[in-house]
């Protein structure tokens, strides 16, 4: 419950890279729900929520990609000032460090992406529910 698939692909920085995994996903008919791709001088790492994460984790497994799946929350943010800040005060009020976050749409509201350290990840999921925190199941 709230758990959802991430998959981290380590991806080179040249050209093509990115289109090389999005084709094979497009290809395999996984759709990506939430994109995320961070670069340093030599690699990139491509972040992405898709609707079926074992079938994409096996399409580029087998097509030699280096990836790791992991277990990340999206957090429903209102438009409105603050609301952030009360998710990211919460789970630092509960010592829960956020590993990274980004943003997403959906289509009702704005959405985040939280990772946080695997033994906490409970904790946090509970932490935010018993404030109100809209969690969503799927992005």
């Amino acid at each position: 419950m709230n758990r959802i698939k991430q998959l981290s692909v380590f991806v080179e920085n040249k050209t093509g890279e990115l289109t090389d995994v999005t084709t094979l996903l497009s290809d395999n008919k996984i759709s990506i729900k939430s994109i995320n791709l961070s670069e340093s001088s030599d690699f990139g790492l491509l972040r992405i929520i898709v609707d079926d994460d074992k079938k994409a984790k096996k399409a580029l497994d087998d097509a030699g990609f280096s990836l790791k799946v992991t277990d990340v929350f999206a957090v429903e943010i209102d438009d409105h000032l603050g609301s952030f800040n009360q998710v990211v005060s919460v789970l630092s009020q509960n010592n829960i460090n956020v590993e990274y976050t980004y943003t997403v749409s959906n289509a009702q509201n704005g959405a985040f992406i939280f990772k946080v350290n695997i033994n906490d990840f409970d904790k946090a999921i509970e932490a935010l529910i018993k404030i109100g925190i809209k969690l969503l199941q799927k992005i």
